[in-house]
């Protein structure tokens, strides 16, 4: 039977703050893009908050059961993020459907990549740009993020427990994810080319996987304690 969370866990009301700020960012980046033009920052930053909080609720169940039940896991991530997904994919087809039939082209594409969660590969593969948004009329280009999401919760756990069942010390594992945050930072500075139609913020789930693996494994090291 599993143990129930860590008693001592305190909540930091100032991640509340961080992510108040970054959703503002993003709002004003899609309303004033000219006046607000770093606003898309807040994405990466929200992404960041997600896999950290994700990393430390890995540490507390590693912890305090000798393992972690990656079905279970599986099985909440989708519970809590596939009903709203769902739900939008839902209503914004029958509105396009119905009333703006214009931008039915490409229509099931978007919706199967997303409910997939590899709509950020499908997006690539068709030369779009969430960077284009204004000439592409697609309701569905932000989804690129949800993608990220699902794919991280899909490869994170995995990758979590051979590094806690085989590699063991905090400081080798904290090691190994900042060669591995180091080496995607070069790999995406490398493969960037401005003035061509490569997507940066489709190819940064692997900075954003790693570094947010770290903040979770740093919050370990010195002892602390999130729930």
């Amino acid at each position: 039977m599993e143990k129930k969370r860590i008693k001592n866990s305190r909540y930091i009301t100032g991640i509340d703050g961080i992510r108040t700020l970054a959703v503002i960012g993003v709002i004003f980046y899609h309303l004033m893009p000219s006046a607000l033009p770093g606003g898309y920052l807040g994405v990466p930053i929200l992404l960041v908050i997600s896999g950290y909080l994700v990393t430390d609720l890995l540490r507390q169940e590693w912890q305090q059961n000798d393992k972690i039940s990656v079905l279970k896991f599986y099985t909440r991530r989708l519970k809590r993020l596939y009903p709203s997904l769902v739900t939008v994919l839902v209503v914004s087809t029958a509105y396009i459907t119905l009333f703006q039939r214009n931008l039915l082209n490409n229509l099931r594409g978007s919706v199967v990549s997303s409910l997939l969660y590899v709509n950020n590969w499908w997006q690539i593969d068709h030369g779009l740009s969430y960077f284009d948004r204004f000439g592409n009329e697609s309701p569905f280009t932000h989804l690129w993020t949800m993608a990220v999401e699902g794919q991280n919760y899909l490869i994170w756990p995995i990758l979590f427990i051979l590094l806690v069942k085989f590699v063991k010390r905090k400081d080798r594992i904290f090691y190994i994810l900042s060669i591995g945050a180091l080496l995607s930072a070069i790999g995406m500075a490398i493969g960037f080319y401005p003035r061509e139609r490569i997507q940066p913020e489709f190819t940064m789930e692997q900075i954003h996987v790693f570094f947010r693996s770290l903040l979770g494994m740093l919050w370990h090291l010195f002892g602390l304690v999130l729930v």
